[in-house]
This record gives C-alpha cells, structure tokens and sequence, in this order.
C-alpha cells in the first residue's frame, strides 16, 4: 500500500509553519478601450485596470495581498464581504486561492 502523503522527520520537534491562504474573488471585464478591468468582489476598494486579464491579475493580486496583510498585522477583523459583491452581466468569475 502505497502513501501519498510527505515524509515527516520524526527527530524534529519543531511545529509545522502554517502558510495564511485566502480566496480571492475576481470579476473580470473588457472594458470600452479593449483593456480589462478587474476587481475584487470579497474585499471593497480594489480594482485595476490593465491591457491584458494577465497583467489585470497579475496587478490585483499584491494588492489583495496587502490589504489581508494589513489587516492581520493590525489585529482588527479583516473586512470580507460575505456573500460577494454581484457580478455585473458582462463580468465573469475567477478564484485565486492567495498566499500570503
């Protein structure tokens, strides 16, 4: 039987760091120009614009990282909006489980 799963040193007493995650939810559009505009619809005030949904994520996820960054450093609750922000009819979804 095979074990899909890490090997795990048993010398080692040191606890296992846990990595923060976080979904980010992004609706993404063209806009009137061709460029895209995204934003985020879990977390108010973040937006770009960009000439590609590449460079639009590419722009709006540091920023979503910040803000959760920010927020867990000031120990105040992080300002989630649950459930989301609507989609807009000519927006579509995209989930980026974040890092931080």
């Amino acid at each position: 039987m095979s074990n899909p799963s890490l090997p795990i040193d048993p010398s080692s007493d040191k606890p296992t760091a846990e990595v923060p995650s976080f979904g980010c939810i992004v609706y993404v559009k063209r806009d009137v120009n061709g460029g895209v505009v995204a934003r985020v619809a879990n977390l108010d005030g973040i937006s770009v614009v960009a000439s590609t949904e590449r460079d639009a994520l590419a722009k709006i996820v540091p920023e979503f990282k910040q803000r959760v960054r920010d927020g867990l450093a000031s120990g105040q609750p992080i300002a989630w909006i649950d459930p989301p922000l609507p989609m807009e009819s000519d927006e579509q979804k995209r989930f980026l489980p974040t890092h931080l």
